[in-house]
This record gives C-alpha cells, structure tokens and sequence, in this order.
C-alpha cells in the first residue's frame, strides 16, 4: 500500500543501498539540501574565480605598467597559492552538501551528517519513536522554490532530528507522519497479540 504523497517515490529508490541496510527495508525518501542552498554557498567562490582569472590576465600588464621588474615564476607561483586556496574551500563545501543525506525507510529515519572533511556522524530514528514533525518555510527565496527545514521531535536521547534545507519540507512531513502513525499502530497490536497470547 502506497503512502499518500509517495507515488513520485516509490520506483527512484529501488536501487538505492547504504550501510546496514536491512533487507525488508525499503528507502521511501533520498533527501539532500535543495540545490539552491549550493548555488547560494558557490556564489563567493564564483566571484572568486573571476578575480582569479582577471590576476591571470591583468596582473602582469598592471606590474609591468607600474614599473615593478620580477621573475615571471614568482607570480605563476602566486598564483598557484591563490588557485589552491580557491579550490579546496569550494571542494570542502561541495563535499558537505552532497554527504549530507537523510533517508527515510519504511522502519526507520537515518540522519547522516558530514561534520569536516573526515568527521561524519550517523544516527537513526524508528518511526514508532517519533513524537511530532514540523515544516517551517522562511523567507521569500525559500517559499518561491519550496524548500525549507523539516523538524522531528522525539522522547529519546537526541531530542531532535532536523532535515536542513531539503525540498517540498511539507510533503516530507506528510510522509513522515503516516509512517509514524502505521508504525505506532503496528506496535499497538503486536502488543495486544502479546497480552492475548498471555492471556
């Protein structure tokens, strides 16, 4: 029985896998902050490229121009140092948008999170522990494009899961909440067949 909302879903992630997938678990939502969030984080570093380039073309002829004499290796050295130091930031934060990932399966929600460049922290999340899911749409930008945040509050040890800047926040909500809610009622009547085997 498909989930309202899950129609768009239910074939893109048939052959999505990921550690300690379990093999009656089915990946119902891949989620991935919205693309806009990078283009808005690359836009310094386009800026950046150009100014790169502009020193490539123009810095000889500006020293030449003021009268200052050098060894043309020293500035290709200059700017290499300014080309590294362009690339490894714009590497860095390509790296934590895209292994920033939030799957929502059947059974569970894994939270997977890169920290640094070589932190990454991984947590997860059963339905039937899930408490309340909020989606909060801020800004002009943010409601034009439909993206936003989604917030799961539960009764465990990490009180709150949050999905960042992911895409339709409501319609994941959406989805959530019917998972929870099948989830809960799952574990309402296997406690009951518990207490009539009791009994």
């Amino acid at each position: 029985m498909l989930l309202e909302g899950q129609e768009d879903y239910q074939h893109r992630y048939d052959n999505i896998s990921f550690k300690g997938k379990k093999p009656d678990e089915n990946v119902i939502l891949l989620l991935r902050r919205h693309w806009l969030v990078f283009v808005f984080r690359f836009l310094p570093f386009f800026l950046a490229l150009i100014a790169l380039i502009a020193f490539h073309v123009f810095g000889v002829r500006i020293l030449s121009f003021v009268g200052l004499n050098f060894d043309m290796n020293w500035f290709y050295l200059v700017e290499s140092f300014i080309a590294i130091f362009f690339w490894l930031p714009l590497f860095i934060t390509w790296v934590n948008f895209y292994l920033d990932v939030w799957i929502v399966t059947n059974t569970r929600i894994v939270n997977i999170e890169q920290k640094a460049l070589f932190s990454r922290h991984v947590s997860e999340l059963k339905h039937n522990k899930i408490q309340d899911v909020t989606s909060e749409v801020q800004g002009v930008i943010p409601t034009l494009f439909s993206y936003g945040d989604v917030f799961i509050q539960t009764a465990g040890s990490k009180q709150r899961f949050v999905f960042k800047q992911i895409s339709n926040p409501v319609n994941t909500r959406n989805i959530i909440m019917q998972l929870q809610k099948k989830a809960v009622l799952e574990e309402k009547r296997e406690e009951g067949e518990i207490m009539r085997g009791k009994a």
